[in-house]
């Protein structure tokens, strides 16, 4: 079966190039015809400038999509030709996938098009269920693109007070739009006084990390208080120099707050729930969609461009250059 995809031939270029799919499935695979899928703006643009680590081109990009269930495997039992399926798969017109996250029969109950932001969200879930924040905490999120946003919106949702700090005026306003009540332009007033303000001049309880900036690391231990908690949920890329030792002071010293430093990277949950674990992605994802679905998780909010696959290469210099313009990109397969 011929196909389209999206490859990145060298660092800042991206092309929409034909292959062909052998139809022939393994018992749990199903074949899915793409409808739309969503760029992960820190992930695949790490993977677009070349920050990623170890990165090699070309490469293909893209974890998240829904589409139309052509075929299945003999073992798959989740959904069958016709449904709609949410799947961890990449920008590709026609996809093999193993990892059916939701799946449903039509008409969708929420726009097909918000479906693969539901994967943002429940990457940023992460931080919550790692934490050991409670009702009533004081949260500091740093940075509110998609990942940040879902965060702010999920600890928002779960009762916490949340301070949301971003220098984009554009993400600023999203996030109020999603119901975030405090938020912080660093280039506007003093990031550390507001949130001693706020905090009742405790800091935080915990403070997210939710870009992947290293630089960023010593900000988070400075804006939480005393036995708080630093979370990375953006995973750390590119090179920074500095005194790690006066950092790892943070943690250890408790004349310097005896932080806990966390990961929340979404894997240190298992993909499919078995009931072995409380936790899993496929959970997160059904809590996910029924919070859209009620409307209390806001979506529609960071869809800021639907384009063509054909105009993917806009699309990624958007999403790099022009954050004030470009948040949430959908890549609608249906032109295709």
């Amino acid at each position: 079966m011929k196909g389209k995809q999206i490859i990145m031939p060298e660092k800042r270029k991206a092309t929409l190039d034909d292959f062909e799919l052998d139809e022939t499935l393994a018992p749990n695979q199903i074949l899915l015809k793409t409808h739309y899928s969503l760029i992960s703006p820190g992930t695949e643009g790490a993977g677009y400038t070349g920050l990623e680590s170890g990165v090699r081109f070309p490469h293909g990009s893209g974890y998240t999509a829904i589409g139309e269930v052509l075929k299945v495997g003999d073992q798959v039992t989740k959904c069958e030709v016709g449904d709609f399926a949410y799947c961890y798969s990449s920008h590709a017109s026609i996809v093999k996938s193993t990892s059916v996250m939701l799946s449903f029969k039509p008409p969708l109950e929420i726009g097909t098009k918000l479906v693969p932001f539901i994967r943002m969200a429940t990457v940023a879930m992460t931080s919550l269920r790692v934490s050991s924040a409670e009702f009533g905490d004081s949260v500091v999120i740093i940075g509110l693109g998609l990942v940040g946003n879902s965060a702010s919106q999920i600890f928002n949702l779960a009762g916490m007070n949340v301070i949301s700090v971003e220098r984009v005026p554009e993400r600023l306003e999203i996030a109020r739009k999603c119901g975030i009540q405090h938020l912080i332009n660093p280039d506007e007033e003093d990031v550390h006084e507001r949130v001693k303000t706020l905090t009742g001049g405790h800091k935080a309880d915990v403070t997210v990390e939710a870009i992947g900036n290293p630089r960023l690391v010593e900000l988070a231990y400075q804006l939480t208080g005393h036995k708080g908690e630093v979370i990375l949920l953006g995973s750390p890329r590119g090179e920074y120099v500095t005194n790690v030792t006066d950092i790892f002071n943070y943690t250890h010293l408790i004349g310097r707050g005896a932080i806990t430093l966390k990961s929340a990277h979404e894997w240190v949950y298992p993909t499919m729930h078995s009931g072995e674990s409380k936790h899993s992605l496929e959970r997160n994802s059904q809590i996910v969609h029924a919070l859209i679905k009620d409307g209390k998780f806001k979506v529609e909010e960071l869809l800021t461009h639907v384009i063509n696959p054909e105009d993917a290469q806009s699309a990624y210099d958007g999403l790099t250059d022009h954050k004030d313009k470009y948040l949430g990109v959908i890549m609608d397969w249906t032109q295709i």
